[in-house]
């Protein structure tokens, strides 16, 4: 699909349409360079998907939270346009022990033990294993565990990084987006030319400028900003010419793909006593990494109750196939609600990031010892090849706040060296 009025020969080529590149194509026509995004899925958007065709209302595959500063535009974007934001910033919670509701002194050990692992790691003052830090006693800091490394950051605690866990900035703002963070993104992109089902194959950086090769033909330009995913570079699906610097191509490979994959439950309007955006969490009783599923319930007020499974266990249960993950998701609310549960499960929905080739996972995790790598890719190849994305994303990576930011920094940069080179 083209969008809007295609430049010939534009100055810089943005390959992907994601979050990233979406603001890296707007800030580059502010900064009046003309643009060209080149986009190899058949939709806008990138790992921002929202669909309502499985469940009638929307559901988000993939990013589903407004998070980060105040200053964000999409959150001007969104009241402006008439999207309904729902603040997620102080969620009720519901823990489980077993089958049984957690008792308030339960409660209040799993809420010490998430504060104490959270400040352990970010103090820190060393970029290791996460689980190298945690010394394991009960099992409520196992749950804690469990949210902050599998589902957080879509690794075990032994790959996550400190340094991953003490980066990250405040929120200003965390909201759910009623109409779906994926349809926010895809109303942002409006008006930018944007080519859908165009796979690049080779970026060229040997001469002067670059030569974005696709399927579709060749696009020259002086720059090109790319924002792919960490996974699609180190598959080598992309092939550079020349390759990739030594140091560059390791910092990919130390910024793997992590996962999270949800396993959505629609239900026939039951809520078995649970709140609306609710996360429901159940101690931890095996050793770590867990197989289990934690979840949000009903969220916005829709029927649903959103499972999120990270980590190994993540690969795990997409490799199984969706019909076992739903299986297993439903097991998983009847172990803390009860059999009952099962009767009122109507369809369910699981997300296939790590199979999906233009992804390859969900988002970027520095590898221990390896957090460096994030600011090693901020450095532009040859000033004309630029790197974004929620992998470089600052005090907010993993996140769509940090993709946009990205995107923009790169884009500053590109368009500051493209001026430079023009008056010399």
């Amino acid at each position: 699909m083209e969008t809007a009025q295609t430049p010939s020969a534009p100055d810089v080529v943005v390959v992907g349409a994601g979050a990233a590149g979406i603001a890296a194509a707007h800030r580059l026509q502010a900064l009046g360079c003309s643009v060209l995004v080149v986009e190899a899925s058949d939709r806008i958007g990138g790992r921002a998907f929202t669909e309502s065709n499985t469940f009638g209302f929307p559901f988000d595959h993939g990013c589903a939270w407004l998070q980060g500063p105040g200053d964000l535009p999409y959150i001007a974007a969104a009241r402006s346009a008439g999207f309904t934001l729902i603040d997620h910033s102080d969620p009720p919670g519901a823990l489980f022990s077993g089958d049984r509701p957690a008792t308030p002194c339960e409660v209040a050990k799993y809420d010490q033990a998430g504060e104490s692992l959270r400040q352990l790691l970010v103090s820190s003052q060393y970029d290791v294993a996460a689980s190298s830090l945690v010394k394991f006693s009960d099992r409520w800091l196992a749950a804690a565990a469990t949210w902050l490394s599998a589902m957080d950051h879509g690794v075990d605690l032994i790959e996550l990084s400190s340094a991953d866990v003490a980066v990250y900035g405040t929120y200003a703002v965390n909201a759910l987006v009623k109409e779906g963070l994926g349809t926010l993104v895809a109303h942002v992109a409006k008006g930018l030319p944007v080519w859908t089902g165009t796979v690049v194959t080779g970026i060229d950086w040997s001469g002067p400028g670059v030569i974005v090769r696709t399927q579709k033909g060749d696009i020259r330009a002086d720059a090109a900003v790319v924002t792919v995913s960490t996974g699609v570079i180190s598959s080598g699906r992309i092939k550079f010419t020349p390759g990739l610097p030594v140091g560059v191509r390791q910092a990919f490979d130390d910024l793997p793909m992590g996962l999270l994959t949800k396993i959505a439950l629609q239900t026939d309007g039951a809520r078995f006593g649970l709140l609306e955006n609710a996360f429901v969490t159940r101690a931890i009783d095996e050793p770590l990494p867990a197989r289990s599923a934690f979840f949000l319930s009903f969220p916005i007020g829709f029927d649903l109750c959103v499972g999120f499974v990270g980590g190994s266990h993540a690969w795990e249960i997409e490799k199984a196939g969706e019909e076992a993950a739903i299986a297993f998701a439903i097991d998983e609310l009847a172990s803390m609600l009860g059999s009952d549960v099962r009767r009122h499960i109507r369809k369910g929905r699981m997300t296939n990031w790590g199979s999906n080739p233009w992804t390859r996972g969900a988002y970027a995790a520095a590898r221990p010892g390896r957090h460096a790598a994030r600011a090693v890719l901020s450095s532009p190849l040859g000033d004309r090849v630029f790197f974004a994305g929620e992998a470089l994303g600052g005090a907010y990576p993993a996140l769509l706040s940090g993709a946009h930011m990205s995107g923009e920094a790169a884009a500053r940069q590109a368009a500051a060296i493209l001026a430079r080179n023009r008056r010399s």
